[in-house]
């Protein structure tokens, strides 16, 4: 291995939106990775990784790019301890990648036992900041998607971020990010990429967001990356639901509006999936909004496209963006989460 190595995996709370994401500001998520390896619980509130290329497990993160690699790693090595014997900083070749990560050092080895394993593999589904704070989660996560909400993907990534679940259902953030339609720049809808990746962690169910600026709409064009890789997961991971979340403006006078087509045609014949809504609705002090203001028909929609072409049940949300703004009314974004939840454990 040769050559300035300008790439770096995390895995734990350096990850987008967790506590200690603040340190990765001003790197570029390239994409998210499984890399062959174990994940451990230290007990200290952060996990630690062994990798291991032969592995049969894998441990989920996140890949950086690094503007300024020399500097950017002194200050991590100090934030990971290694001088110390916290961790121990290594190099990687995976798949295709060059990069840096941290592995537990000689102060963690101990805690890398059976009994310490996480068995997902994932810190966002064993311990994130989600489950006991999201609207803090959401913030952090937003102030790092803002600085991509305009920037054009480039060779490092395709700015379509796709996290695995374990649960059959899907939740996608087509308009996290800012898009083109019809030669017009569209505005980001803020929060929508946060709310995906909070369920994941909440749930377990799988996550797709965009991370940086579409160029084709993928709300409005069939022939968009966004939904060339809606169509990989639904292919390998044997898909139940989908629920395709958008920001509509404070002006509604309902909090969530969901769309399932003109008859419902795009449920699939799940037809019950909108009373499981209602009833998460009534629960958690939620108005829904009428099934024809955003019927998701009107236009090759994600949630036409994955009801019609991919075949799975599907439904869109547009939710109000009084409940999208955490940093005003944490009190409703919760409100807004603890729906969004219940929803999906109704579906499973």
């Amino acid at each position: 291995m040769s050559g300035i190595i300008d790439k770096i995996f995390v895995y734990g709370t350096l990850l987008r939106g967790e506590e200690r994401s603040c340190y990765m500001l001003g790197c570029r998520l390239s994409e998210i990775l499984e890399v062959p390896g174990s994940l451990y619980d230290t007990g200290r509130g952060y996990p630690a990784a062994l990798f291991d290329d032969g592995s049969d497990r894998a441990v989920s993160g996140e890949l950086y790019t690094m503007e300024d690699p020399s500097s950017r790693i002194e200050g991590l090595d100090r934030v990971e301890g290694t001088l110390s014997g916290l961790f121990r900083r290594s190099t990687i070749k995976y798949p295709n990648s060059e990069f840096y990560c941290y592995e537990a050092g000689p102060l963690l080895n101990e805690t890398a036992t059976d009994e310490n394993r996480i068995m997902s593999g994932s810190w966002r589904t064993h311990s994130s900041l989600a489950f006991t704070d999201p609207v803090d989660f959401a913030l952090r996560f937003e102030t790092h998607l803002k600085d991509s909400y305009k920037e054009h993907p480039g060779e490092d990534s395709d700015g379509i971020h796709y996290i695995r679940g374990h649960i059959p259902v899907l939740v996608t953030a087509p308009h996290a990010t800012a898009h083109v339609r019809m030669g017009k720049l569209k505005r980001q809808e803020f929060y929508t990429g946060a709310l995906a990746v909070l369920l994941h962690s909440l749930t377990g169910c799988h996550a797709l967001y965009t991370g940086r600026l579409s160029s084709l709409d993928p709300n409005y064009t069939d022939e968009s990356p966004f939904k060339a890789k809606l169509s990989e997961i639904a292919g390998r991971c044997g898909l139940e639901f989908q629920i395709d979340i958008h920001g509509t403006g404070s002006e509604r006078p309902r909090d969530v509006f969901p769309g399932v087509g003109m008859n419902s045609e795009f449920l699939n014949g799940r037809s019950e999936s909108l009373f499981e809504l209602s009833q998460a609705a009534q629960s958690n002090g939620i108005s829904l909004g009428s099934t024809d203001v955003f019927p998701a028909a009107k236009q090759m929609t994600v949630t036409r496209f994955s009801a019609t072409r991919l075949g799975v049940p599907s439904m869109q949300l547009e939710i109000n963006r009084d409940l999208r703004r955490p940093e005003i009314a944490p009190a409703d974004f919760v409100k807004l989460v603890n729906f969004l939840k219940e929803f999906i454990g109704r579906l499973c």
